[in-house]
């Protein structure tokens, strides 16, 4: 069975290595006495590692990395979740659960505007999610919400979220950061056909102008009716693959921030006393999905063998040197579940597998066009010829690989888990077998029981354990293979300040400040 971990241990421990960091990478010794107040003025510019996706959730279908940081700039949720799982009020005040836990009441806050100068109410609420539900609309992530049957407005600053059962996983529906479900945005915007390219929310900066591949400019919300945030006259959010020229411009200056997940980098700047480290620890993981519906991938005797020849601490220590953590699970620490049959390096075992296979097995593996994706690809290709299977890599712009991803035209991908802090509403979506987000085409009654388990139960025992059960049938049958698990690190310039919370690679620029002063847009 598993146990959680205290989510207030997690947070204590992510705000120590912060800490650390900073002390190793400054000059003075000592302790520092507390630093000014936040300066108004200044524009930030951050270095994204790709272009942006979009804000509509019928057009762009999920966040991004960098995503995230302009949603949550630009637009806000009904509640922020804190480290103990309790509900902190944004767009809404309180949310009261009945009795039979069918239903959650929501009381919206009064007073606040879009942009636009359309008011935030009960219908911009009910509009959204309503929009999402729809079946016409096809929404990507639909199967995620499937507890939600519909969200009604009692009056003009309540509303309902009636649901089909009791769903442990509400919460974090509503709150989580990653999800774009959970912004509320624009029903001006929404009906203008404009939020995708030019987002309008509440939040305390305003979109200004989207240049593809370029950047995407925000600006100070003037009318923001939160005080104490949005200290910045402007953020510039700048797309960068090319690594080494992300970092490169942080050191010159042209970026005071980056995000980025390369391990030289981060090294890199450990050593460099004017940078600031700040790390993240999440769920999730990078993974190789297998399409389960294609021979020779149908056959679990080939996919454990697979399983056996790949060397996840190969591919940490080589590729990120050192700086992600290994997942043998989809919880990244939050849920504790012993044993979960994970199957290790073990070629001559791998062997033994393809040998009882009895046939040649001549894959392809799809990998995005990045350094990343080029080196993964590389190690796999040397340990699977080590065992007898030749893989044919085919690098791609990350849009193509979602596309044939999502439309099973692979065999091998790769891929990312989401990062969520309850990963059973990702989970069911994309091991269950008949979810139209089950990208690897893996169906197993068995998977399904412990799915419908944890979506169903609202005792945490009984959930932890379903989910745990995912976990091990997962490494059982060799549903993908694990590269690494969720770490997010965020570099900056000293003068940045108000960051140091970067929950799920989050760069909370509604808390950033200059403490040197502003720039020029560049």
């Amino acid at each position: 069975m598993g146990t959680r971990r205290p989510g207030y241990l997690r947070i204590m421990l992510a705000v120590a290595a912060v800490t650390m960091i900073f002390v190793l990478n400054s000059s003075g010794t000592g302790i520092c006495a507390p630093g000014p107040g936040p300066k108004p003025g200044g524009t930030l510019t951050v270095g994204m590692e790709l272009e942006f996706r979009g804000f509509d959730p019928l057009k762009a279908n999920f966040l991004g990395l960098a995503d995230r940081s302009v949603a949550m700039a630009v637009e806000e949720r009904l509640f922020d979740l804190d480290a103990k799982g309790n509900l902190v009020p944004e767009l809404a005040l309180s949310a009261k659960p009945a009795k039979d836990g069918k239903s959650w009441t929501l009381k919206l806050r009064k007073g606040v505007r879009f942009h636009d100068g359309t008011p935030f109410d009960a219908d911009a609420v009910v509009g959204h999610w309503q929009r999402l539900l729809d079946p016409q609309n096809r929404f990507f992530a639909r199967t995620a919400f499937g507890p939600i049957e519909s969200v009604q407005k009692l009056d003009a600053f309540t509303v309902r979220f009636n649901l089909k059962h009791p769903w442990a996983a509400f919460k974090s529906a509503l709150s989580a950061p990653q999800a774009i479900a959970a912004y509320i945005p624009s029903p001006k915007a929404l009906k203008d056909d404009s939020q995708n390219r030019a987002p309008v929310g509440t939040g305390p900066y305003m979109f200004k102008e989207w240049l593809a591949n370029d950047r995407l400019v925000v600006v100070r919300n003037p009318n923001y009716w939160r005080k104490g945030k949005g200290h910045l006259d402007s953020v510039v959010f700048r797309p960068m693959p090319d690594m080494q020229a992300r970092f490169a411009s942080l050191q010159s200056g042209e970026s005071d921030v980056i995000q980025t997940d390369r391990g030289a980098s981060i090294l890199q700047a450990r050593q460099d006393r004017s940078l600031r480290i700040y790390t993240s620890e999440a769920a999730g993981a990078y993974n190789f999905i297998f399409n389960t519906s294609k021979p020779p991938l149908d056959d679990a005797r080939v996919r454990q063998a697979l399983a056996h020849a790949w060397n996840q601490d190969l591919l940490v220590k080589a590729d990120y040197k050192g700086t992600l953590p290994l997942a043998k699970d989809p919880f990244g620490g939050l849920l504790s579940c012993g044993d979960s049959a994970y199957r290790g390096y073990d070629p001559a075992k791998a062997r033994k597998l393809i040998a009882e296979y009895g046939k040649p097995v001549n894959l392809e593996m799809i990998h995005t066009n990045t350094l990343r994706g080029k080196e993964a690809g590389e190690i796999m290709q040397r340990l699977f010829k080590e065992i007898g299977v030749t893989l044919r890599l085919t690098p791609l712009a990350e849009g193509q690989l979602a596309k044939r991803g999502i439309a099973g035209d692979y065999q091998i991908s790769g891929w990312k888990m989401m990062d969520f802090d309850d990963m059973g509403p990702f989970l069911m979506a994309n091991l269950y077998s008949d979810s139209k987000q089950n990208f690897g085409r893996y169906r197993n009654p068995k998977m399904d029981e412990l799915l419908t388990t944890q979506q169903l139960s609202t005792n945490r025992k009984e959930r932890d354990k379903a989910l745990c059960g995912v976990a091990r049938l997962i490494n059982e049958d060799a549903v993908f293979l694990y590269g690494g698990g969720r770490r997010f690190h965020v570099i900056a310039k000293p003068q940045v300040k108000g960051i140091e919370n970067v929950r799920h690679g989050v760069i909370r620029v509604s808390d950033a400040w200059l403490d040197a002063g502003g720039k020029s847009v560049r």
